[in-house]
């Protein structure tokens, strides 16, 4: 039986995931924001500037070159000490094309919403910032008006962040075969590899690696995988983060099957694993209260955590086995991490 919170996750993640889609400038767009707001208020955050949660910008439409107003939408749950640095949690809610787009991107703002929830209940010593972003889907990807560039920019250029944590596409299983194309017997030595959750962003802070390894012990159903931001590239919101040095974490469980398909719906969502990322998305940011990013030693190579982890998310034996199918060594510091990474990339579809 579903437990109470894959319950909400998948109420507020069916309400998102309109037939229509939420594509920047159509009316499902509109809908899904007003949706949001009324969410937002019936938590109870306080709006993160003016009196509203919305933070619209002028931009263009692209496919018409007409004036449009976007508009990110930001709360704030406060901490019992609003001077210290806050954390963040972000997600965008625009969709790429005129359909449910279940995991692009509801499933993540159903989480932020769920933290959220759990969070005014018992508040953080510091303030915890809900964004959620607009356009962040292609042709707006990478441009001046991207959200969470905006919202950077506008107003967090210069607020130090005791940590920032953003998720895309986390609600599906990981297949190896969806994204790599692998020889049979290598796909099946990966069986049961379907908890891996793709982690990037350890390296951004002294802190990460510690503690996301020991939250990882309290959450034994998940695969945490981690890896470098470069190796991947920024390919979601945390950009603004990363490229402006700022402490971050990423979690995406990988362009799946369904990736800006139009079957990206509630029907390939893993609710249970969902709630599981909520749980650890949660004991992370209780984690950083405590301990911020920051705070830390200047950040090192985390080359030996990654090994480690990476071991724990597919099983050291069948690491070892599917490396020695694809001739490679055991990853024993960053040369080998190299490699692996490299050899997995390269054969992307």
């Amino acid at each position: 039986m579903p437990s109470p919170l894959e319950k909400q996750l998948r109420a507020d993640t069916d309400a998102l995931a309109m037939p229509q889609g939420r594509r920047v400038g159509q009316v499902g767009h509109d809908k899904a924001r007003e949706f949001l707001i009324g969410r937002l208020t019936e938590i109870g955050l306080e709006p993160f500037h003016g009196p509203s949660f919305e933070l619209p910008y002028p931009g263009q439409l692209h496919r018409t070159n007409e004036d449009h107003t976007f508009t990110n939408l930001v709360g704030v749950i406060p901490g019992r000490d609003r001077k210290l640095p806050p954390l963040l949690l972000g997600a965008h809610y625009d969709s790429v094309i005129d359909a449910p787009c279940a995991d692009d991107n509801a499933t993540s703002v159903a989480l932020n919403l769920a933290i959220a929830e759990r969070m005014m209940a018992e508040p953080l010593e510091r303030d915890l910032i809900i964004a959620l972003y607009d356009a962040e889907e292609p042709p707006y990807f990478l441009t001046a008006q991207m959200g969470s560039t905006r919202f950077f920019e506008d107003h967090c250029a210069d607020l130090d962040f005791a940590g920032a944590i953003i998720t895309d596409l986390i609600g599906h299983d990981f297949a190896l075969s969806d994204l790599l194309k692998v020889p049979p017997m290598i796909s099946k030595l990966f069986k049961g590899a379907e908890k891996i959750v793709f982690m990037t962003g350890s390296e951004s802070d002294g802190v990460f690696p510690d503690l996301v390894e020991e939250a990882s012990k309290n959450h034994p159903a998940l695969r945490i995988f981690p890896t470098l931001n470069s190796y991947v590239g920024s390919m979601s919101d945390h950009h603004a983060f990363a490229g402006n040095g700022k402490p971050f974490l990423f979690f995406s469980c990988g362009q799946g099957r369904y990736y800006h398909h139009e079957e990206d719906t509630l029907d390939w969502i893993n609710f249970t694993k969902l709630a599981g990322l909520t749980d650890f998305i949660h004991d992370i940011l209780t984690r950083l209260d405590a301990t911020p990013a920051g705070k830390a030693p200047e950040a090192s190579d985390p080359d030996q955590f990654e090994i480690r982890m990476i071991k724990k998310a597919i099983g050291p034996v069948r690491l070892k086995l599917a490396l020695k199918a694809a001739g490679l060594p055991m990853p024993k510091d960053r040369e080998g991490l190299d490699q692996l990474i490299g050899t997995l990339t390269g054969t992307l579809k």
